[in-house]
């Protein structure tokens, strides 16, 4: 989803939890999903809210202090839990994200055709 006030990303999977492991240190045997938020604000806003609606597991964040995205201005979390608990915090976050990159830019439609 993109327009030109920012971005927003979600990768989420079920089943690569051995390769999720291996390069991002998510635990073995669980769902696994990354949100992502530009302008950062907006980005912190969809973390709060994904990490409220469902049992899930942070499992590590980036931010322009600390996570290597100063120059994109983007927020990031990593979160684990059950498949289920996860897609719905993915929901609820995509939804949190939405609302607020319209108010900032317009529209903002998927920039591909989204698989969650």
């Amino acid at each position: 989803y993109a327009n030109a006030a920012g971005h927003l990303e979600f990768q989420y999977t079920a089943r690569a939890s051995f390769a999720c492991n291996m390069v991002l240190g998510a635990p073995i045997g669980k769902a696994f999903a990354i949100i992502v938020g530009a302008p950062a604000g907006i980005g912190v806003l969809m973390s709060d809210a994904a990490l409220k609606a469902a049992n899930v597991e942070l499992c590590g964040y980036a931010s322009p202090d600390n996570g290597g995205t100063k120059y994109s201005n983007e927020s990031m979390i990593f979160i684990s839990g059950d498949a289920g608990a996860v897609r719905q915090a993915v929901y609820a976050a995509r939804e949190v994200g939405k609302q607020a990159l319209e108010a900032l830019g317009g529209p903002c439609p998927p920039v591909t055709t989204p698989y969650i």
